[in-house]
């Protein structure tokens, strides 16, 4: 009885989760956001709305620039990782000693297991 509540629970939530994924991923425009992007661990950017370019600048350090238009300083920023055990932060709205070109958000990755740096993809949203 019990194995076939839990084969009926996972068969649920299996047939839930394939069918809000290509929703959220199918807008991705992001109508009520000013930016938002998807950022690779190598730093690339795979997709975004409002943003010029993205880089890895070193472990665990990212860089991503706005388009002209969006002021990052008085933005709300908000990151998602993509990676369980890692806890994305901003570091600096603007140029920094990381990203020297103008509106550019530096996003540091942490591994919450080490406390370091470490490479990870992560959402980005600008509102």
């Amino acid at each position: 009885m019990l194995r076939r509540a839990l084969t009926g629970c996972l068969t649920l939530a299996a047939g839930l989760t394939v069918l809000a994924a290509p929703a959220a991923h199918a807008d991705f425009k992001a109508p009520y956001s000013r930016a938002a992007a998807i950022i690779n661990a190598d730093g690339s950017l795979n997709e975004g709305k409002n943003v010029v370019k993205a880089w890895r600048a070193a472990t665990g350090r990212y860089c991503i620039q706005l388009s002209h238009y969006i002021d990052a300083r008085d933005s709300l920023i908000q990151l998602t990782p993509r990676h369980a055990l890692r806890l994305p932060h901003i570091a600096y709205r603007h140029p920094s000693a990381t990203c020297r070109l103008d509106n550019t958000i530096t996003v540091n990755v942490y591994s919450t297991n080490t406390g370091r740096l470490a490479d990870s993809g992560f959402d980005l949203l600008v509102s």
